[in-house]
């Protein structure tokens, strides 16, 4: 095992590199620093473990990057894991911000890689009368590798299911002493426990798992954009985890803007408020669960960039330091006590 230095948040970060007989997936550059006075972070080493994922599972393809792992082992935990799934074309290490301030925020941190299948669910689906069922299918096999659709192509050892769990359980033998096994259960992991993250793509994963299991939360960054027209598709209604654990970041000038509203609706968050600019607002913004942004993405509005920025760590607006424009609403999402109406 090899082991490395790196500087994060403002403070030392341990790396520990878990590598199988296979090549390691190149990192990508350092992202910005998170600024402690901003978040009242802690000033410990984060310790972080890069796996690539054939060391938890060798049917696992390594293809779409390595799975992150994060812990502060100083801060008060508040016995919860955030897993981070990345969008379309993206992977693990493209959230690392985010991975981050949760780990300084008392959580076990998991950045899932998992397959992300080039041109996005949201185009491959036929604008047609099939396309409520090709975005659940195309979801739910994601999910869970079962043969649904065409659009996609995901077994069971590659899906979203056993990469977690197969994760976890490799944490937990590799680093008994750091509480990982208190987020298994049975051979399964235990979602009550678990706060779901992603953008796009994996923001609709995130909705998917939340529709289907009991979490604990789920922030949607820039999701979720399955729709028909400006409607959203027909799965995001009904749901397992209670609406008032939904939390949702979207870009006013994304393509996907009015869908992922209605998505939102859909999924009733707005019974807790319409949806507030951030960076003309403060927390707790009213207490609302539905969040915007009309900050200019680093790179200008170029192609996908508005989409990208509300979470990806290439393109989300930083300030004249360095710092992410949208650390606090990141940090809202994180740490907000649901409102009150479950249902």
């Amino acid at each position: 095992m090899s082991r490395r230095i790196l500087i994060l948040l403002p403070a030392l970060a341990t790396l520990s590199c878990d590598q199988p007989p296979v090549s390691p997936v190149a990192p990508k550059n350092s992202p910005p620093q998170l600024e402690r006075r901003q978040v009242e972070l802690s000033t410990a080493p984060l310790v972080e473990h890069v796996i690539s994922p054939p060391a938890t599972d060798p049917a696992i393809n390594p293809a779409f990057g390595n799975h992150y792992a994060w812990l502060d082992s100083t801060a008060k935990s508040n016995h919860r894991l955030l897993v981070v799934l990345p969008g379309t074309s993206q992977a693990a290490d493209q959230f690392l911000l985010i991975q981050q301030l949760g780990a300084r925020l008392g959580y076990h941190v998991i950045g899932l890689s998992f397959p992300t299948s080039p041109g996005g669910i949201a185009k491959l689906c036929p604008p047609t009368a099939n396309a409520p069922a090709c975005y659940e299918n195309a979801r739910l096999e994601i999910l869970d590798g079962i043969d649904r659709t065409t659009v996609v192509s995901v077994n069971p050892a590659n899906s979203i299911d056993n990469r977690l769990i197969k994760l976890l359980q490799y944490l937990v033998a590799q680093y008994p002493d750091a509480q990982w096994s208190q987020y298994v259960d049975d051979g399964a992991p235990k979602w009550p426990l678990i706060a779901l993250a992603g953008l796009s793509l994996g923001g609709g994963e995130s909705a998917m798992i939340a529709k289907l299991r009991l979490v604990d939360r789920v922030m949607m960054f820039s999701s979720v954009p399955d729709s028909i027209g400006t409607q959203s598709a027909p799965w995001t209604v009904g749901h397992v985890t209670p609406t008032n654990r939904y939390f949702g970041l979207v870009h006013q000038q994304d393509g996907f803007f009015l869908p992922i509203l209605a998505g939102w609706d859909s999924i009733g968050m707005r019974a807790f408020g319409t949806p507030v600019q951030v960076e003309t607002s403060e927390p707790p913004y009213a207490g609302t669960h539905m969040l915007m942004t009309n900050l200019t993405p680093v790179g200008g509005f170029v192609g996908l960039n508005a989409h990208g920025s509300t979470a990806t760590d290439k393109f989300t607006p930083l300030d004249a330091g360095g710092v992410p424009r949208l650390l606090e609403a990141w940090r809202y999402m994180l740490t907000a006590s649901p409102r009150k109406s479950d249902h």
